[in-house]
C-alpha cells in the first residue's frame, strides 16, 4: 500500500511538472517568444540578421528582414529607384516590439514617395566599429546612394561587439519547447556562471587600486576618439564613392532631461565637434511636449519613430534630389 502512494504521488508529481511546463511554452508563445530572429556571424563585423526571415514577434509586430540581411519591407534591388541605407544600432533596427511599417527608416522612405527604398541595417548591440566595418565590408549593401547613420553615444564606447558575448541564435530553436529555449538563453546569458567562478588568481594589492576619474575619463576619450577617427574615414570613403552621407545624434531620455553623467556630456561634446555631417537630434526631442518618444532610456516608441523621421526626412531632403 505504501508502496502504490508513493508511485501515485510520483506520477502526480510528474503530470504537474509537465503540465506547468506545457502551459508555460504556451503562455510564452502567446507573448511572441519561440520564433527568434536568426543572426549571422562574420570575421570582419561579427555578424549581423540572417537575410529573408519574416518574424512575427511581441504582439504580432511583424520582423522583416530582406535578401541583403536589411530590415525592410521591400527587396534591396538597383533599379531605378535610389537606395536609402541606415546604418545603426538596436535604436535604429527597432527591435520585436516594433512594426517594420512603424520603424523610421520606413516612414522617411514613405515620406520620400516612390522613387526610394530604404533597408536598415541597424543591429542590436552594435558599437561604432561594427558599424564601420559592415558599411564598409559587406557588399550586399555597397550600392547605396544614400547612407544615414544613426549613432547613441554608448556606439562610441562599446568597442568592436562579437555575437559569442551574446545571447542572440545562430540557428533555429528547438521543435518542441521553443519559447521555453528563448527564455532560458536568455538567462544564462544574463546570469553567466563565469562571472561569478573565481577562475583568475587574486591581483596584488597595488594593482587592485582604483581608477581616478582623471583615468576613466582618459580612457573614454581615447576609445572615443579612435571610434570618431574610424567613423569619419568611413564617411569620407563614402562621399568619394558620391553617395549623400549624414549622420544623426540620437540622445537618451537621460540626455534629453538632462541627468547624463559629467563623463558623457563631455563626450558628446567631443562627438558633435569632431564626426562629419553631423546633426543632433536632442533640441527637437526637448521640445516635444508628448513625452511619448521612448519606450526606456534609449528605444523608441512607435509615436517616437514617427517623429524621428520626420527630423531624417527634414534635413535630408534638403540635399538629396527626387
Amino acid at each position: 500500500m505504501k508502496f502504490k502512494f508513493k508511485f501515485l504521488t510520483f506520477n502526480i508529481v510528474i503530470v504537474v511538472i509537465v503540465s506547468i511546463i506545457i502551459l508555460s511554452e504556451f503562455t510564452l508563445r502567446m507573448i511572441g517568444l519561440g520564433d527568434p530572429l536568426i543572426y549571422e556571424p562574420h570575421q570582419v563585423w561579427k555578424y549581423s540578421l540572417a537575410q529573408n526571415q519574416i518574424k512575427k514577434r511581441f504582439k504580432n509586430n511583424i520582423v522583416k528582414i530582406n535578401n541583403a540581411g536589411l530590415r525592410g519591407n521591400r527587396e534591396w534591388v538597383k533599379s531605378d529607384e535610389k537606395l536609402v541605407l541606415f546604418m545603426g544600432d538596436s535604436v535604429t533596427y527597432g527591435g520585436s516590439r516594433i512594426d517594420n511599417k512603424n520603424l523610421f527608416s520606413e516612414k522617411v522612405c514613405d515620406q520620400l514617395g516612390k522613387n526610394f527604398i530604404c533597408g536598415n541595417a541597424g543591429v542590436n548591440g552594435y558599437g561604432i566599429l561594427n558599424i564601420v566595418l559592415r558599411s564598409r565590408y559587406d557588399d550586399r549593401i555597397a550600392n547605396a546612394d544614400i547612407v544615414v547613420f544613426t549613432i547613441i553615444l554608448d556606439d562610441f564606447l562599446r568597442g568592436l561587439v562579437d555575437i559569442k558575448n551574446l545571447h542572440y541564435f545562430t540557428s533555429p530553436a528547438n521543435k518542441f519547447l521553443p519559447a521555453t529555449e528563448e527564455v532560458l538563453n536568455w538567462i544564462a546569458w544574463s546570469y553567466d556562471i563565469n562571472r561569478y567562478l573565481k577562475r583568475i588568481p587574486p591581483r596584488k594589492k597595488n594593482e587592485m587600486r582604483k581608477k581616478t576619474v582623471q583615468q576613466i575619463e582618459k580612457e573614454y576619450f581615447d576609445v572615443t576618439e579612435f571610434a570618431l577617427d574610424n567613423l569619419n574615414k568611413e564617411i569620407l570613403r563614402l562621399i568619394s564613392k558620391k553617395k549623400e552621407v549624414f549622420v544623426f545624434l540620437s540622445p537618451s531620455k537621460k540626455d534629453v532631461n538632462d541627468k547624463n553623467s559629467e563623463i558623457l556630456k563631455k563626450i558628446k561634446q567631443l562627438v558633435l565637434s569632431k564626426t562629419m555631417n553631423i546633426y543632433d537630434m536632442t533640441t527637437e526631442f526637448k521640445k516635444n511636449k508628448k513625452n511619448k518618444i521612448y519606450m526606456d532610456d534609449l528605444h523608441y516608441d512607435p509615436y517616437g519613430h514617427d517623429f524621428v523621421s520626420k527630423i531624417i526626412y527634414k534635413q535630408i531632403s534638403k540635399k538629396i534630389k527626387k
